[in-house]
């Protein structure tokens, strides 16, 4: 296996923390760039300082990337937010930054570039995360087009989606869900292990995968997953699309809302890998890890 120098951006967020692990462990130097490195001493823990460097950088700002461009063999692309803020808009995390990245990638001739989007990015989509995400791909695909596109489905992890629900489920009576829209959630631990295998085939160019795990589960039957690993019980009820609105108000303020008028608009579409998609995680020879197990794992 050859060991590579790999840039990575988006390195506070959980996925760094297990690819960054995952690619240690191979045996590659890793730099990740964070906006804010002094805050990330969990990533510091990962590595000896020889295997990982962590520096400040923004994508919006090619001049303050540039350097880390120099001598790397893979650029992975981890940046993207779930809702705006003042401080970040959808086009500046999902296309702004890509734009810069790409033209980097291609001034410098990276060997492979690993792009994360999601499954639903759409131009033409219909809440403004598609859309970016969509402009974002399209941005790669004219600049750099050997690059490669991951599109997940909703992650498990030790942050996200899961502590989330499970926060909403601890301090709540119930559950509520407001409509009938599939997942096919993955583990973050199978994400590490899809870009190990990307990097450490050279071949893999020029690809897009949609990435899910092997259980397609509409909201109301994840939620007994995780009560029965947090050892509670409430009830699921089913809510009207206008008491969405409302909590979407009502959470407007708070640091993470709890869910965002841009995500109602996708409470309508299936969050799933697309049927006979040619690049999957089992195409890759990986044995996704099912969604009880996931659940167990980070919240048990």
């Amino acid at each position: 296996m050859k060991k590579k120098t790999v840039t990575l951006f988006g390195g506070s967020g959980f996925l760094a923390k297990y690819i960054v692990s995952q690619l240690i462990k191979e045996g590659h130097k890793v730099n990740a760039i964070c906006r804010n490195p002094h805050l990330n001493t969990e990533l510091r823990l990962l590595g000896p300082i020889e295997s990982l460097d962590i520096f400040k950088g923004n994508i919006l700002q090619q001049s303050s990337i540039e350097r880390y461009f120099e001598g790397a063999d893979v650029v992975i692309n981890l940046v993207g937010i779930l809702f705006e803020t003042r401080a970040q808009s959808f086009f500046e995390a999902h296309a702004q930054g890509i734009k810069n990245i790409a033209e980097l990638s291609k001034k410098y001739d990276i060997q492979q570039l690993i792009h994360f989007s999601s499954i639903g990015s759409n131009i033409n989509g219909e809440a403004k995360y598609q859309k970016t995400k969509g402009e974002g791909e399209n941005y790669l695909k004219s600049t750099f087009p050997k690059a490669n596109i991951l599109r997940p489905s909703i992650v498990f992890g030790p942050k996200g989606f899961l502590p989330i629900q499970s926060n909403i489920l601890k301090n709540l009576p119930f559950a509520a869900t407001f409509s009938d829209n599939k997942f096919q959630p993955i583990d973050v631990r199978d994400i590490a292990s899809v870009v190990s295998k990307i990097i450490n085939n050279e071949n893999i160019q020029g690809e897009i995968y949609e990435l899910g795990g092997p259980d397609i589960l509409k909201l109301k039957e994840i939620y007994p997953i995780i009560l029965q690993a947090l050892n509670i019980k409430r009830f699921i009820i089913p809510m009207p699309i206008n008491f969405a609105k409302l909590i979407a108000i009502a959470s407007k303020p708070l640091p993470t809302p709890i869910i965002t008028f841009d995500q109602i608009k996708m409470l309508n579409q299936d969050n799933v890998v697309t049927k006979n998609f040619k690049n999957t995680i089992q195409s890759l020879g990986i044995t996704p890890i099912s969604a009880a197990e996931s659940i167990n794992y980070h919240l048990g």
